[in-house]
């Protein structure tokens, strides 16, 4: 039962990322964008936050980050918790440590794993109170603000707490009774009136690379099979250049980052693209960035544009070189315009980080012998990049959902290998062992390229 107990401080957490797998040797450190964007909104309502980012303790034993952790339990109320579906095990684990050490802590998680099986983990999963789904810059805070009014008012009932908090969009939680209950939908959140990610929050000392990331739009267009963006965001939203702009100043003012990653599809609408470039000629903008997009609609011009604006690096999801495996996995995209593009960036100058995708439904021995052909003949040099993941049913993706009507079979339910760096599902035509000794080639195709 919630008690009035004196509710003031928040941390909010991003879990330490799984080890690598047999196949990985580094990873990508990088503030968590999500986190920052609540602490900024929280910070904007008065409300005392912060981060620990546990990314930053990487090199931690297990028995220090306990100790950190344990200290930490008796400082804070309220702990928010993102995790993926890779990390979902360590987000638990986290949560467990802390509800040890402080049994009347407010655990809330959050993030896309949680999102789409609130129902199942809040049946097994006791120590964690509530779950955000889906974005939940709206929810989380409204939710915060009925605990802390709650602690403070002696005179408020248990009674009138719940019934506001079934009033709060986006928001599953037990009922007294042990029911889980899911207050409807999050509310779509308006991109315009976000305040900025609260960057001073975290300190860049500790990580690989100082990378700014900013996203200039929420939601996909796209129905890719392996992916669950389309549902956890909803909507379609596109940031003002105007928006975006403020955030690129205040990120050179802070003058310890030295990189900008855009994200995601920066090119899903033409006009906002060509605007969205000229932000940088037009304002005497320098700093080096990179961005995600579809290169497929890569025109020569478009190239040019992006060179001209200070494009250093582009990242895009080729999958596969079958167009009917591209076909079954509603990945609208032609092979032959990708080439296309990718020799229009290269024109330019400007380097490409490609990513393959190995057993979707569909693949065969030919298709993915067809795709690593396709790559030989790519025109990439030694500052491009191949990654190839394994594909991985994630939680609100078509491969989760459609399991059975794709007929794969899931051989794999550890989440931590869920990283797309481990076989998980075999397909009517390829078993494990036959995908393995894929992934293998894929990969000694992806560190020779590395190499060259």
């Amino acid at each position: 039962m919630l008690s009035h107990k004196k509710i003031e401080m928040i941390l909010l957490i991003n879990p330490k990322t799984t080890k690598p797998s047999e196949f990985q040797s580094e990873y990508f450190r990088e503030p968590n964008l999500g986190l920052l964007y609540l602490s900024s909104v929280l910070d904007r309502n008065g409300i005392d936050v912060d981060i620990l980012d546990l990314e930053q303790y990487f090199t931690l034993s297990k028995e220090d980050l306990e100790q950190i952790l344990k200290e930490l339990s008796l400082k804070y109320h309220i702990f928010g918790i993102t995790c993926l579906t890779n990390t979902y095990e360590i987000s638990i684990s986290l949560a467990r440590l802390i509800k040890k050490n402080n049994p009347d802590a407010i655990i809330v998680f959050g993030g896309p794993h949680v999102s789409f099986l609130y129902n199942k983990i809040l049946q097994v999963e006791s120590v964690i109170d509530y779950i955000c789904v889906g974005e939940a810059e709206k929810s989380f805070l409204q939710l915060s603000k009925l605990l802390i009014g709650y602690s403070l008012n002696k005179n408020s009932n248990y009674k009138d707490f719940t019934r506001k908090l079934q009033l709060i969009p986006g928001l599953a939680y037990r009922e007294s009774h042990g029911k889980v209950f899911f207050t409807g939908n999050p509310e779509v959140v308006d991109l315009e009136a976000l305040s900025l990610p609260a960057r001073y929050k975290l300190s860049q000392d500790n990580y690989y690379y100082r990378v700014a990331n900013v996203i200039v739009n929420r939601g996909c267009p796209n129905e890719c099979s392996f992916c669950s963006r389309q549902n956890f965001f909803q909507d379609v939203r596109i940031r003002s250049i105007g928006s975006i702009l403020a955030e690129i100043r205040e990120i050179i003012a802070l003058q310890n980052y030295e990189y900008i990653n855009f994200y995601d599809n920066i090119n899903i609408n033409k006009k906002f693209f060509h605007e969205f470039c000229n932000i940088f000629t037009e304002n005497q903008i320098i700093i080096p960035w990179g961005c995600e997009l579809r290169v497929d609609a890569i025109q020569r011009e478009d190239a040019k544009l992006l060179k001209e604006a200070g494009c250093q690096l582009i990242a895009t999801g080729i999958e596969s070189a079958s167009q009917d495996v591209l076909k079954i996995n509603f990945k609208y995209q032609e092979p032959e315009l990708v080439l296309k593009g990718l020799k229009h960036l290269k024109s330019q100058g400007i380097a490409v980080q490609c990513y393959f995708v190995l057993g979707l439904p569909g693949e065969t021995k030919a298709t993915f012998q067809k795709t690593i052909d396709y790559i030989k003949n790519l025109p990439l040099d030694q500052e491009d990049k191949l990654e190839y993941f394994a594909a991985t049913p994630y939680p609100g993706s078509k491969l989760w959902k459609n399991r059975e009507e794709y007929q794969i079979r899931i051989i794999e339910t550890d989440f931590s290998k869920y990283d797309c760096q481990h076989i998980i599902f075999e397909t009517p035509d390829l078993n494990f062992q036959q995908l393995n000794d894929m992934f293998k080639t894929a990969k000694e195709l992806e560190n020779y390229h590395g190499t060259e």
